[in-house]
């Protein structure tokens, strides 16, 4: 297990990471969890795989809109790594592979999981545990 308690956010002023460059004052948060979002090792592993049309790396955008079955839903959308971030986004992080969270929709998933499921009917990236979640409609998309 891994000690949340000892991972903080970083600023890393025009470093590069995973083929992006971060700018200065936004947020890298790296690894496990940092800031309540945990990305699973499914999920970065099929993340390593996505391509945009041209060939390039990807990298996963989470975000959460009004609607579905129970007032909100969860969005995932692919983009390229090397994609210019909003100021307000935060970038997470798991074996080198990005998702990608604006504020807005980080106050609704601070502490859940992104992981990637595969079942016979379906394979998707998921949002699952969010503690900010009362319920959750059975379309694993919504809550």
């Amino acid at each position: 297990n891994v000690d949340h308690s000892k991972i903080v956010p970083h600023d890393v002023s025009s470093k590069k990471f995973g083929g992006g460059v971060v700018r200065r004052g936004e947020r890298f948060l790296s690894d496990l969890r940092l800031d309540g979002l945990i990305v699973t090792a499914a999920a970065a592993k099929r993340i390593a795989v996505l391509k945009t049309n041209d060939g390039e790396a990807s990298r996963l955008r989470l975000g959460v809109d009004g609607g579905g079955c129970s007032g909100f839903q969860y969005t995932f959308t692919t983009e390229a790594a090397t994609a210019k971030l909003a100021e307000d986004d935060s970038v997470f992080s798991r074996d080198g592979h990005d998702v990608v969270v604006d504020e807005t929709s980080l106050e609704f998933v601070r502490g859940a999981t992104v992981d990637y499921q595969e079942e016979m009917i379906r394979s998707a990236f998921v949002v699952i545990n969010n503690p900010n979640s009362e319920s959750a409609c059975g379309c694993g998309s919504s809550f």
